[in-house]
């Protein structure tokens, strides 16, 4: 079933018109992009009290990682991922500056310029199997993800695939022979007769990722982005993200399907992002648990489903998806009460790295406001109903539920709560969550009128009609004035009635 982005759509399209102009020039995007950011580059700054980020700018393709002598690798459609663990004491006040990192178009030659590292560059040196497109390949030192207290360093070195979408093999990314290059010392006369024999061979690159501040407009979220839906299971989260074909069609015309999307996650926090437009992010906040950061993928593909509401019952159309998808931790696995803490905020408003984002979560955990230390559970659930209650009134139902989600944290047993945020499910078509509240609150407050009112509500959009007429009846008992319940009660039988006629038209149809 449909979930709608709802109340988000028309505010990204507000913020989407200007920047979608085609006659702008890229300059001048990047140039409103850094202001937006309030002048800062656009450069990851992470700390030591952050996580370490995984960044995520291609899809992944079979076979998707493996292992070669020391360093591990990650397969995507338009490039490969080398991923080197650094020793600490080995590497100790090597820094990315230090490195001399070169490529051919089929040859990968790494060396340190600051010390003798022993054979510890082996496994990055040598000839590989496939060509690259030595213009895009980049390296890094970063913070391991493996580490969960971000200590460890790791080399990365992405290389560029020459041929994008063809697959590299799966065993080995290196031609494995007594001769493969070596990770040496080199003199200065074997370093001229180098430059002289190969200066157009190869390409030396500067230290660093590229920047997405780089990375040219292609459309907002607010034109691309149509419906959201999101789910678990006990292993992963899932978000799947309908687009817009025609928008798609555009984009694709500036740049490779596999170079639209982005993510960056930490084992805590999650942003998803267009590039071009990563400080107008889709996701942005903080896991209802922790994932495997270098798990996460998303992948481009369609879906076939009915058309609601359409004349002709049974009406098909296929439209395209991104499904994006993390792994649960192996101490996280099962069902998160709350899969990604998004505040609308953060949405609405230019936004900068994930570590950025991490770091302002941080503060605000540190530096509580000072009227607040005194509050008991319930002045916390309060506040927190109130930002539900006013969320829900504006038409923004997912954020009301996550509101109504903190605020049920403080006080469980409010049965208030529960019915309200019963009442949000429904509205984005969680039908049987809704009615799991509802019979939560129904065993804490059995007099309580609404209850059953949402309890019903919910049984007929299940399609269990008899079942959700014994809810109203219940309610009708305890109001019996209110002729509202009787309302309720034919609404269902007619929805009954208007269920069996469409399967009888769809058997006679067949």
């Amino acid at each position: 079933r449909r979930s709608q982005f709802g109340e988000r759509v028309q505010q990204f399209k507000a913020m989407a018109t200007a920047a979608a102009a085609s006659s702008r020039g890229r300059a001048a995007r990047q140039r409103e992009r850094t202001v937006a950011l309030g002048g800062k580059p656009w450069k990851p700054r992470p700390t030591e009290e952050t996580l370490p980020v995984f960044r995520l700018r291609d899809q992944p393709m079979q076979p998707e990682r493996g292992v070669q002598r020391d360093m591990f690798w990650m397969h995507f459609v338009g490039s490969v991922q080398l991923f080197l663990p650094l020793d600490a004491d080995a590497w100790a006040g090597v820094s990315e500056e230090d490195l001399e990192v070169r490529v051919s178009k089929d040859e990968l030659a790494v060396r340190c310029k600051s010390k003798d590292l022993g054979s510890a560059l082996d496994s990055m040196n040598g000839k590989l199997r496939k060509e690259v497109n030595r213009t895009r390949c980049s390296f890094a030192i970063e913070r391991d993800v493996r580490d969960p207290c971000g200590k460890r360093r790791v080399l990365v070195v992405e290389l560029a695939k020459q041929q994008p979408g063809k697959a590299w093999p799966g065993d080995k990314l290196f031609h494995e022979s007594i001769f493969n290059r070596k990770s040496f010392g080199w003199t200065a006369n074997q370093t001229l007769v180098k430059q002289d024999a190969e200066v157009d061979e190869w390409t030396t690159l500067r230290p660093g990722r590229r920047s997405d501040v780089e990375d040219p407009f292609t459309v907002s979220r607010g034109w691309l982005c149509t419906e959201l839906e999101q789910g678990q299971t006990d292993d992963l989260l899932n978000w799947r993200i309908v687009l817009d074909q025609k928008k798609l069609d555009e984009a694709m015309e500036k740049v490779p399907y596999y170079h639209i999307f982005g993510a960056d996650c930490s084992a805590r926090y999650f942003k998803f992002f267009i590039r071009g437009d990563e400080s107008s992010p889709v996701l942005l906040g903080r896991l209802g648990g922790q994932v495997s950061p270098d798990m996460t993928f998303f992948e481009l593909t369609t879906l076939t489903r009915e058309v609601e509401g359409h004349r002709i019952v049974g009406t098909m159309e296929t439209v395209p998806v991104l499904n994006v998808t993390l792994v649960k931790a192996p101490d996280w696995r099962g069902d998160w009460e709350e899969m990604l803490g998004v505040e609308q905020e953060s949405l609405n408003g230019p936004q900068g790295t994930l570590e950025e984002f991490e770091q302002e979560q941080l503060r605000l955990q540190r530096e509580p406001s000072p009227d607040r230390e005194d509050w008991t559970p319930d002045d916390w659930a309060d506040e927190q109903k109130e930002n539900a209650d006013a969320a829900f009134k504006d038409g923004s139902f997912r954020d009301a539920i996550v509101y109504y989600t903190r605020a049920l944290r403080h006080t469980p047993l409010n049965e208030k709560l529960l019915s309200n945020r019963s009442a949000g499910y429904f509205k984005t078509g969680q039908f049987q969550l809704a009615l799991d509240d509802a019979e939560k609150a129904q065993q804490i407050q059995p007099r309580w009128p609404k209850i059953y009112f949402r309890k019903g509500q919910a049984l007929r959009a299940l399609r269990r009609f008899e079942d959700a007429v014994a809810a109203f009846r219940d309610g009708q008992s305890l109001e019996r004035g209110n002729v509202e319940w009787e309302k309720e009660i034919q609404r269902t039988r007619d929805a009954e009635v208007a269920l069996e006629e469409r399967r009888k038209a769809k058997a006679v149809a067949k």
